[in-house]
C-alpha cells in the first residue's frame, strides 16, 4: 500500500513539472487570454455543465467562450475533427504578416492563383496592392487573393504551409493540420476548440482584425481603371453585435462554418465557433441563437449565479 502511494506521488509530481515546463510559472495569467479547457471526465461525459438540452443547434460542432474569464459557456462536440474550409485563411494571413511584408507591393494575379479557385472577382493578369489582396482574402474569402499573398511572401509554398502548421501548434492547436492555403482542400482539419484559439489569436493582428470586422472595402485594380467592392461574408457584421474579428468557411465536405469574436452593448465578449451547418442562413441563425443564449448566461453569472463548474 505504501509503495503504491509513493509511486502515485512520484507520478503526480512528474505531471506537475511537465505542466509548468509547458505553461510556465505565471501565477496570475490574464483571464482574457486563458481558455479553460474542461477536464477529461467532463469531455467524456459530454460537458453536462455547459450544454443546454433545451438549445437545439443545426451544426456538427459548436463552442462559445466567455472572453472575460476564458470559461466555456456552451460546447457541442468541441474536439470533433472537421474540415474547416476558409477558416484556414486566418492561418494564411498570420504567416504572411509574420513575414513582415511590404503591404504596398504590387502583386500580379497568375494562372496558378486562378487554378480551380471557385468563384472570384479577381482575374488573371490584374494587379493589386498586397494589402488589398489580404483584405479580399479575409473579407470576401477570395481564394485567388489568398494564394497571391502566400506567393508574395517570398516563401516557397511547401515551406509556407509548414509554417502554417507550426503556427497552429504554437497556439496550442494540437488537433489542426493544413495542406494548402485557401481551405479548398478537405484535408485541412481542426476542431471547434482549436478554431476558438485561432480566432482569439487573430485579434493580435491589426490588419486581420480590421479586415474581418468591416462590412465593405473598395479596392483599386492597379493596372486597370477599375474599382471593385469586396464585401464581408460574415453577416454578423450587420447584426446587433459588435464583431471584433472572425472568418467564415464553406466547402461541401465542411458545410458552413464560422469563427468570430463578438461584443454586446454591455461590453461583454464571446468567442463563438460554429462548424458544419447545412446552409449559409442556418449558420448565422445558429450563431445568433448561441449568442443570445450565452450573453444571457454570462449576465446571470455576473449577477451572482453560481457557474456550472
Amino acid at each position: 500500500m505504501f509503495r503504491k502511494t509513493v509511486i502515485t506521488g512520484i507520478i503526480a509530481i512528474f505531471l506537475i513539472l511537465v505542466y509548468y515546463t509547458v505553461y510556465g510559472f505565471e501565477e496570475n495569467p490574464t483571464p482574457a487570454t486563458v481558455y479553460n479547457y474542461p477536464s477529461p471526465d467532463e469531455m467524456k461525459n459530454g460537458l453536462p455543465d455547459y450544454k443546454s438540452r433545451r438549445l437545439a443547434l443545426n451544426a456538427r460542432s459548436a463552442l462559445v467562450i466567455d472572453n472575460s474569464t476564458g470559461h466555456w459557456i456552451y460546447a457541442k462536440r468541441p474536439q470533433k475533427l472537421r474540415p474547416i474550409a476558409s477558416l484556414t485563411k486566418l492561418l494564411t494571413a498570420m504567416v504572411y504578416l509574420d513575414s513582415d511584408p511590404n503591404l504596398d507591393t504590387i502583386v500580379y494575379i497568375s494562372a496558378r492563383d486562378c487554378y480551380e479557385s471557385a468563384k472570384s472577382h479577381i482575374y488573371k493578369g490584374e494587379a493589386y496592392k498586397a494589402i488589398d489582396l489580404l483584405y479580399a482574402a479575409l473579407m470576401s474569402s477570395d481564394n485567388r487573393a489568398a494564394r497571391a499573398i502566400a506567393t508574395a511572401s517570398g516563401i516557397a509554398r511547401l515551406n509556407f504551409i509548414e509554417k502554417m502548421n507550426e503556427k497552429a501548434k504554437s497556439l496550442g492547436m494540437m488537433n489542426t493540420e493544413v495542406f494548402e492555403v485557401t481551405g479548398l482542400d478537405d484535408r485541412n482539419i481542426s476542431t471547434a476548440a482549436d478554431i476558438a484559439l485561432l480566432v482569439r489569436e487573430s485579434m493580435k493582428y491589426y490588419h486581420i482584425k480590421e479586415a474581418t470586422s468591416k462590412y465593405k472595402r473598395k479596392v483599386k485594380v492597379q493596372n486597370k481603371k477599375r474599382i471593385k467592392n469586396f464585401v464581408n461574408t460574415n453577416r454578423l457584421v450587420l447584426s446587433r453585435y459588435d464583431i471584433l474579428a472572425g472568418k467564415t468557411g464553406f466547402i461541401i465536405e465542411s458545410d458552413y462554418c464560422l469563427g468570430t469574436i463578438m461584443r454586446d452593448k454591455q461590453g461583454r465578449e464571446l468567442t463563438l465557433v460554429v462548424l458544419g451547418s447545412p446552409t449559409n442562413s442556418i449558420r448565422f441563425q445558429v450563431a445568433d441563437k448561441l449568442a443570445r443564449y450565452c450573453f444571457k448566461r454570462v449576465g446571470r453569472l455576473e449577477n451572482g449565479e453560481i457557474a456550472g463548474r
